[in-house]
């Protein structure tokens, strides 16, 4: 780029005189202009507004030391140190307040899995972490409500990896049932419908959750696209 040569915010403003009469004095077409020149004269080409994820992750106060958040969003969630017992994953919830009449998609990325105790569970809790609840595990795709018992994916099992990406669709509009409907699709593959069976009747609140045991098990929530 341009030179500095005299004060510290200064140009060398004959370098830029010459280079301006170089420029006028010729009579180019638009497409053979002198690289000097243009890089003299930048063109001011506006940016794409900056995409932000949907929600921020937030640790109840009883999970505080399980969890670190980081990102500048706050959309990084890594677990701890593993939980106490090892039968047992605690959740993070999300800052976004699923309400009935509403469509709601965000996108998971598994950043990293711990290798000893690799489960995580994908879903919504209620407010506060109470029921209802709606799980998917990592490990096999299962998935369960409330404290029903885990019920295998229809299609067989299916263990998520890191880097997989989750995209989260909670459709509390209750069109075509009196129940809303939570489907995930991995990475490119189609839409699978998990849960058809959400409440809309409680008027509370539903939350995105992820629910992790194993140390050093991280998700980012990705921008909206």
């Amino acid at each position: 780029f341009l030179k500095q040569t005299m004060a510290e915010d200064g140009w060398d403003l004959r370098y830029i005189s010459e280079a301006r009469q170089k420029a006028s004095g010729r009579h180019k077409p638009c497409n053979d202009v002198d690289e000097d020149v243009l890089d003299l004269f930048p063109q001011d080409i506006p940016c794409a507004p900056r995409q932000y994820p949907p929600f921020a992750w937030r640790v109840a106060p009883e999970f505080e030391r399980e969890f670190e958040i980081s990102g500048t969003e706050q959309d990084v969630a890594t677990k701890l140190g593993d939980f106490q017992d090892p039968q047992w994953v605690i959740p993070v919830g999300g800052t976004l307040r699923l309400v009935k009449g509403g469509i709601y998609r965000w996108t998971l990325r598994l950043e990293q899995i711990c290798a000893h105790r690799p489960q995580m569970q994908i879903g919504v809790h209620g407010a506060n972490h109470r029921r209802p609840w709606r799980l998917m595990t990592t490990t096999r795709c299962s998935r369960a409500k409330d404290e029903d018992p885990w019920q295998e994916r229809p299609g067989g099992d299916r263990m998520l990896l890191e880097g997989d990406y989750l995209h989260i669709e909670v459709d509390l509009r209750g069109l075509y049932l009196p129940f809303g409907t939570m489907a995930v699709s991995i990475n490119s593959e189609p839409q699978e419908v998990i849960f058809d069976d959400i409440t809309l009747t409680n008027g509370s609140p539903l939350m995105p959750v992820v629910c992790m045991g194993g140390n050093l098990s991280r998700v980012r929530l990705m921008p909206v696209s």
